[in-house]
């Protein structure tokens, strides 16, 4: 989605600032060195544009780094089927692998190796039996059918989707998603969180295998910590309050024996 203008008052101050910066202008002319190419081109002040150098590795480029580091693991290429994941983590992908992205509006990319398919996931998905062999989904999952994205109002949807990707995906499959873990709670308009139990039980049919938590991702802005204790396993996972959620990596398999081993 595209990113919303700053708000005005914002706007009226960088512009107001770009009044006292001539002088930084030419302070920094000036330290062109005659030899310079540079030296000489046309220049204007165009507005305060300072900004923060920090930018977040947030839960959505780990996760990215996460599916890729696991299929790089492997000598072959996967027959992906991504739902709700960036656009350029899905095109990177598509540089080795044959990724299909459902989408409910066209994004334009015209570039990337990635088949886009504009559809309603709230629905049955248009492909048939076996087709892919890796489900990948980005903190998608647990706003399916909740209309935020203007999709089908549908409480069952996301039970319905799960089924049909045991339809879908070959008997090798593996699913890459994230998933917002907390206390059951529906947030509407913002999403479910699901226990791991609730996950276990949402997919029937599949074996978590890995689980990855993201103690940074909580959306109530709590204190970091040490960075080093920010990925952890799932033995690591925090007690976490009702209304409150961490973004964990999930892996599933097929599953093939009973779930209590027996």
């Amino acid at each position: 989605m595209k990113d919303a203008p700053p708000p005005l008052a914002n706007r009226i101050a960088r512009k107001v600032r770009s009044l006292f910066m001539r002088s930084e202008l030419q302070a920094y002319l000036s330290s062109i060195s005659a030899d310079n190419p540079l030296r000489g081109l046309p220049a204007k002040i165009v507005g305060d544009a300072s900004a923060d150098p920090t930018e977040l590795f947030n839960h959505y480029d780990a996760f990215g780094f996460w599916v890729a580091a696991r299929l790089a693991r492997e000598t072959r290429p996967r027959r992906i089927l991504d739902i709700g994941s960036p656009k350029a983590q899905n095109a990177i992908l598509s540089a080795y692998h044959d990724v299909t992205a459902v989408v409910l509006a066209d994004c334009h990319d015209r570039f990337s190796a990635i088949r886009y398919v504009q559809h309603d996931v709230t629905l049955p998905l248009p492909f048939p039996a076996g087709a892919f062999d890796c489900f990948t989904s980005t903190v998608a999952l647990p706003l399916i059918g909740l209309g935020r994205y203007g999709d089908r109002l549908d409480g069952n949807s996301l039970p319905n989707l799960v089924s049909e990707l045991g339809r879908v995906m070959s008997d090798d499959a593996i699913l890459l998603i994230s998933m917002t873990v907390g206390p059951n709670l529906l947030a509407f308009n913002n999403g479910w969180y699901l226990d791991l139990a609730t996950i276990r039980s949402l997919f029937a049919g599949w074996r978590l295998v890995e689980v990855v938590v993201d103690n940074w991702s909580s959306p109530k802005g709590l204190d970091r910590g040490d960075v080093s204790q920010r990925f952890a396993n799932v033995e690591q996972l925090p007690v976490i309050a009702r209304g409150d959620y961490r973004v964990a990596f999930c892996a599933l398999v097929r599953q093939t024996e009973p779930a209590d081993g027996s």
